[in-house]
């Protein structure tokens, strides 16, 4: 490594870059000292470029162009070994939220005793066992301990979080059940809420939007039957697959929350769909977000009473 090598032997060099590899470019002052450099040699690394200071503590090795997952990496590595990324940081991570916090947070099994700028740490019980994934290399608690945490520190934020976490099939309410039954945590009441009306259904289910996850729990406080999700039927030898089917009743619901209806190839697929369902003899209503958000009560209703005339 340059001029460096004259004060440090070589191979301890070719073993930082060995080390950093396996990192995702990262090193910690920590690791540099282990593998038997003194100080003054990474101070003089970090000033010739060698060494770029990512978190107090942790340097990326000869570059500074870090994925975003690095430096998640980097921020726990910075908090010390057990460190994991969490809260809003790990709901981005997971695919809960569309938006990465600004600031990476991380829960520390212990507490450093300053600030790292960069850093949110959130003091709050360390995750054990399963409470725990790795996620492109980096550390991130659960989606059932994501769930909990924000909950405590976003309760207003916490039903969409279980619906985006019904959508990509990681919401587990037995899981979140385990969690809340280790030390009492801000924001349970209202999370338990939320939770009551999925627990009717089993994990896994199949949901691929928002507005499917919005109408499914509510279904269960209307007291409605349980529909399947996203199943195919086959008719007149074309295969359709629809948002939710009550069989017995012939009634197929359709959710247009616009990922997978909003174009002109959907359209055109959605129309010959149609007309083949309803020359089976189904139902099928449509029902957009403002159904949902502007008139709930009336949209069930009508599911009701459709569910009815044939039951």
């Amino acid at each position: 490594m340059g001029t460096i090598r004259n004060s440090q032997p070589g191979w301890t060099w070719g073993a930082v870059g060995v080390l950093a590899s396996r990192q995702q470019g990262l090193v910690s002052r920590e690791q540099l000292r282990g593998l038997g450099l003194s100080d003054e040699a990474i101070s003089k690394a970090a000033a010739r470029g060698w060494l770029r200071p990512v978190f107090h503590g942790v340097f990326a090795v000869g570059h500074e162009h870090l994925t975003v997952h690095a430096r998640l990496l980097a921020a726990t590595m910075a908090c010390g070994a057990g460190s994991v990324v969490s809260h809003g940081t790990a709901a981005w991570v997971l695919g809960l939220r569309d938006r990465r916090p600004g600031a990476v947070d991380v829960i520390a099994p212990v507490e450093a005793g300053r600030k790292i700028a960069g850093i949110r740490r959130r003091f709050v019980p360390p995750p054990v066992g399963r409470e725990v994934w790795r996620r492109h290399g980096v550390p991130v608690t659960s989606p059932a301990r994501t769930i909990v945490d924000c909950a405590g520190s976003d309760p207003a934020g916490v039903g969409a979080l279980v619906e985006q976490a019904a959508v990509e099939g990681l919401l587990d309410v037995a899981a979140i059940d385990r969690v809340l039954d280790g030390p009492r945590r801000r924001g349970t009441r209202k999370l338990l809420r939320v939770l009551a009306p999925w627990r009717r259904y089993k994990r896994g289910i199949k949901l691929r939007s928002r507005m499917e996850a919005k109408l499914l729990p509510m279904l269960t406080e209307a007291a409605l039957p349980i529909p399947e999700t996203n199943v195919k039927l086959r008719l007149a030898g074309k295969v359709c697959e629809v948002d939710f089917l009550w069989r017995r009743q012939k009634l197929v619901v359709e959710t247009d929350g616009g990922r997978f209806h909003d174009n002109p190839a959907a359209g055109a697929r959605d129309s010959s769909r149609n007309r083949a369902l309803a020359g089976a003899g189904y139902r099928l209503p449509r029902l957009g977000w403002e159904d949902l958000r502007d008139r709930p009560q009336a949209t069930l209703a009508e599911i009701a009473r459709l569910l009815r005339a044939r039951g």
